[in-house]
């Protein structure tokens, strides 16, 4: 057999390390700014990374919530199986928010605004219930739900088609801020009317990102903040619980606090500190045996700063700013306002909502009850965060569809 000629070995495709370098390859386009994927890729890694933010949360709510329960006489996989499936309903809501097309959240969105507003007017009747002085929950049918996670997605997907709608007019500031304020505002207060600040807080977040990615003038979005402030100084000063909580979160060393109103957030700080660098290990938590109250709803991130330590508090934190990054590159390579208005609006609830709760665990702000996304105990906020992302990728789909000069 004559051997091949030097010319031909040459072309010949080299096989060594083909295999890492295409792996490594495929990972790192995933972060793309450029090429002919690049969406396609922020969208994988939005999925990608949602994901690994609730195996997370299911494994802390394991982990947190199984001592408690056994104590209880219950099995300790009651919680988990809960939220398990909380995270099942989430992802089929994911995947159906995806596959409805962009142009169905226009046409729907008055629709989805008064909707969330006639639910969260459930709360005020005999399906209503209150949680720890907060009147926010309803029950059907032995299932319980949180209206006001939902309101929150209404007020970026309303927001967000009324004020692309009237991109050409949003130089006027009656047409930057009605009716989107008012709506807002009249979310707001079905909150607070239920007395659950910390939602109300997150609401306005969502308001004022919508306004400042809209281009509001800085006189106006300044004039919104200091009405905002403005007003959630009234909700505090005129509720004694409130004051106290300031009253303990500054001055938690005072008599009392650490046993009173304080007592939650100085666990949670021992939490944080037992677990070093590198954690206690899995399920190997000292605090949720009877120290922190309900320590899977929003204390679990000093569960899991214990357990994983300050390398997996890290990581989790890395991944929520993977997720940011991911939507902004969403909102970059769409050539859509609307697109671009519902990436800023859910950006600042699940990247803002996430800052407020571990700044809350941590002691750098007073406790104002807001969980942490993907990893907290709870299946309204689930279902709400996972709906959001599936209406992200719907986005980026209609960027797709774009590009590719479909209709």
């Amino acid at each position: 057999m004559t051997p091949p000629s030097r010319s031909a070995v040459a072309a010949r495709p080299s096989t060594t390390g083909s295999r890492p370098e295409s792996r490594h390859h495929r990972l790192w386009s995933l972060f793309a700014t450029q090429g002919p994927h690049s969406n396609r890729n922020a969208r994988n890694l939005l999925i990608t990374t949602t994901l690994a933010l609730v195996a997370i949360g299911l494994m802390m709510v394991l982990s947190a919530s199984s001592v408690e329960l056994v104590a209880a006489g219950k099995s300790p996989f009651d919680t988990f199986r809960k939220q398990l499936m909380w995270a099942g309903i989430g992802g089929v809501a994911l995947v159906v928010c995806a596959f409805i097309p962009l142009r169905a959240y226009r046409r729907l969105a008055w629709p989805i605004l008064l909707g969330s507003f006639v639910v969260s007017l459930l709360v005020f009747t005999p399906l209503g219930y209150e949680v720890q002085g907060n009147r926010n929950w309803i029950r059907v049918a032995g299932l319980t739900a949180q209206p006001s996670e939902f309101l929150k997605l209404s007020i970026v997907v309303w927001g967000g088609a009324v004020l692309a709608r009237k991109a050409r007019l949003l130089g006027d500031w009656k047409h930057m801020f009605v009716p989107v304020a008012p709506g807002a505002a009249i979310a707001i207060l079905l909150v607070i009317a239920g007395k659950d600040l910390g939602t109300a807080m997150i609401l306005a977040l969502i308001a004022v990102a919508l306004f400042f990615f809209a281009g509001a003038s800085p006189k106006l979005f300044i004039g919104g903040i200091v009405a905002g402030v403005i007003g959630v100084g009234l909700a505090v000063v005129s509720s004694p619980n409130r004051m106290n909580r300031i009253s303990a979160w500054l001055d938690p060393t005072a008599e009392g606090t650490a046993e009173g109103l304080g007592y939650q957030s100085a666990q949670a700080l021992y939490g944080l500190a037992g677990g070093g660098v590198f954690g206690v290990g899995v399920g190997q938590s000292r605090q949720k045996v009877s120290w922190i109250p309900e320590a899977h709803n929003d204390f679990v991130f000093a569960i899991l700063g214990e357990e994983l330590g300050l390398v997996g508090a890290l990581i989790v934190i890395l991944l929520f700013a993977v997720l940011a990054f991911s939507i902004v590159r969403i909102s970059k390579l769409a050539d859509d306002l609307h697109t671009t208005y519902i990436c800023g609006g859910v950006l600042v609830w699940i990247v803002g909502q996430a800052i407020l709760n571990i700044a809350v665990v941590t002691g750098m702000i007073p406790v104002i009850g807001v969980p942490l996304p993907f990893i907290s105990y709870g299946g309204s906020s689930m279902v709400a965060v996972l709906a959001a992302v599936g209406v992200l990728v719907s986005c980026s789909r209609a960027t797709d569809r774009r590009t590719a000069g479909v209709a």
